[in-house]
């Protein structure tokens, strides 16, 4: 993460990060064992699940070292970001909460790499297991 982050800590803050059924199994599977799922996982009123915010960032946020605690186990759209699907549009977008997009995503082809991906992940992994 440091190698590219400025661990500014915003793709964290007020995150609306939607997670597959694999993301939850993954982090439950690889969390402290009194963690429980309704510790970091909420249903949106569509049914999804999504990451869970306390004081304004996500569960997961650690805000001395601003950086993710369970960042090798983070979900699937936390590893596609700064590359995000603007759902209203149809198309996949550079989050402008991101101070540095271009060190992940240097030109328009691995932008439509990564975003052919996002739109696969949320088709398979997400839409279909809504809770």
């Amino acid at each position: 993460m440091k190698n590219k982050c400025v661990d500014c800590g915003n793709c964290c803050r007020e995150t609306e990060m939607i997670l597959s059924e694999r993301d939850v199994v993954r982090i439950k599977n690889n969390a402290p064992k009194n963690l429980g799922i309704t510790n970091f996982v909420k249903k949106t009123e569509d049914g999804l699940f999504q990451l869970k915010n306390t004081d304004g960032f996500c569960v997961f946020f650690d805000a001395i070292t601003k950086l993710c605690k369970i960042y090798a186990v983070r979900p699937q759209g936390c590893r596609f970001y700064p590359l995000i699907y603007d759902s209203d549009k149809k198309i996949c977008v550079l989050d402008q909460e991101c101070p540095r997009p271009e060190l992940f995503y240097p030109n328009k082809q691995s932008h439509m790499k990564i975003c052919k991906k996002i739109v696969r992940f949320l088709e398979k992994q997400v839409l279909f297991t809504k809770l």
